[in-house]
Parts: structure tokens; sequence; C-alpha cells
């Protein structure tokens, strides 16, 4: 597992009471598995709805879902009419 750095925005970072944090996830889905287990089901959903960008480089959620993530990776959680 790799050590990832989340950056929540918009009303996911009001569900976490966060704006970024540090895990360790090997893909994309165990981002949203850990913020299911963290934060609930409807934070979960949430973040489904929303924009992933994974190292600046958006991401359809089924098919990149299970791309491994390498160390220092940065996986954004945004609003999909938002930027940063």
């Amino acid at each position: 597992m790799a050590q990832v750095t989340i950056h929540y925005r918009a009303a996911l970072a009001e569900m976490t009471g966060k704006t970024e944090e540090q895990i360790k996830a090997a893909t994309v889905r165990d981002v949203l598995t850990y913020i299911k287990k963290t934060y609930g089901s409807e934070a979960q959903k949430q973040a489904k709805r929303m924009l992933i960008v994974v190292d600046g480089d958006s991401i359809l959620l089924d098919a990149a879902c299970d791309t491994e993530q390498a160390d220092g990776m940065t996986v954004r959680v945004m609003p999909i009419c938002a930027g940063e």
C-alpha cells in the first residue's frame, strides 16, 4: 500500500471536517472504502458524485478505480463544477 494524500472540497470537506489527510491505500477504490468506513455511507456517496483527480488527471470512476497508487500520489475529490 502507498501513502497517499486525499484533498476534500465542498460538501465532502464539511462531512469529513477536513480539507486533507494522508492514508495508506493501494487504489482509488481503497480511498473510497476508507471514506465510507471512516465517515459513513453518505460521505462515500458524495465522493462518488464528485470529480476524482489523481495527480492532476481526472479519472472515470469505474474505469480507473483499481489503478494502483504510488507513494506520494495525491487524490483530490471535488465538485465537478469547481476548480482549485
